[in-house]
């Protein structure tokens, strides 16, 4: 953090530059990342917003390649089932709305408002900090977890309504609609297991994406000249079609909320013990003991 105009080299080398804007002139300031009028704002910059935002970064790029992933590896297995003929398993329509209206809206939200641990946790503990330089929210082993859990879920989505309605009268091209719904069910249903902070719009986000998908896929098979005509309403009227679509949820999450049960029950990071304490202690307690922290890590 620099605030002269003979550090702008400096600042324009660094990985993120803060300027201060005071009586030396502005141009530390026109060639900084962030600008402050002092330097006590500094330590919110970094043990707040500089950890939220990590925090949230580190989780949406496993997220967004999840979200994704699961929907092209659906159309993928199906694919390969149908011997690489040009029929697909979503509708030109969904597939179109899928990362526009369907999963959009929570991602950002969630992106923009989920916190971690509260200010007064980052305050009170500065090696929270630390989680950053750790790669806490974003490493090889996040990630490769991350690609394990999407292909499973991706083959519970596909293969369990196929396998459900295989000795029915209903073929693949009429299961569209439900495997849209499963895959964003499952992706909304995922994020809301991760959300820590929750607010109202957060769930307004989540639980309206998943209703106004189900509004969408209505409106679709309403519509004469496209194809699935009225089937939602043919598959919706019998009981298989919901245990089929509550049993996939199941299957598919079971897996990734046995890991984070583990991981909070026997692992757990710094922030996960820092989140419990603020959670169910007072704040008289807080301030009379200290929380024992995972021994520093180099």
């Amino acid at each position: 953090m620099l605030a002269g105009a003979n550090d702008v080299s400096m600042i324009q080398m660094a990985d993120v530059g803060i300027g201060i804007s005071g009586q030396e002139g502005r141009q530390a300031v026109m060639a900084s990342d962030f600008a402050m009028g002092q330097f006590r704002f500094l330590v919110p910059l970094l043990f707040f917003h500089g950890h939220w935002n990590y925090h949230r970064m580190g989780y949406m790029i496993l997220y967004n390649f999840y979200r994704n992933a699961v929907f092209v590896l659906v159309l993928f297995w199906y694919v390969l089932f149908t011997g690489f003929t040009l029929t697909t398993t979503i509708t030109e329509w969904s597939s179109v709305l899928y990362s526009i209206l369907y999963t959009s809206v929570p991602t950002i939200v969630v992106a923009i408002l989920d916190k971690d641990s509260s200010r007064r946790s980052l305050m009170a503990y500065p090696q929270l900090y630390g989680a950053g330089q750790r790669h806490e929210s974003y490493n090889s082993t996040l990630f490769w977890l991350t690609i394990a859990d999407t292909l499973w879920q991706s083959i519970v989505v596909f293969y369990v309504p196929l396998f459900a309605y295989w000795k029915s009268d209903i073929d693949g091209s009429s299961l569209r609609d439900l495997w849209t719904l499963a895959v964003v069910f499952l992706v909304n249903i995922h994020l809301a297991m991760d959300v820590i902070r929750w607010t109202w719009v957060s769930h307004a986000s989540i639980w309206g994406s998943i209703i106004a998908t189900c509004i969408c896929v209505i409106i679709i098979d309403v519509i004469p000249v496209l194809p699935g005509y009225w089937v939602i309403f043919d598959l919706a009227s019998k009981g298989s079609f919901w245990v089929c679509l509550l049993g996939m949820q199941i299957a598919a999450v079971i897996p990734w909320f046995g890991v984070k049960m583990f991981i909070q029950h026997c692992k757990p990071s710094d922030i996960q013990i820092a989140r419990e304490a603020d959670k169910f202690g007072s704040s008289m307690e807080l301030a009379r003991q200290e929380i024992e922290l995972n021994p520093s890590r180099r």
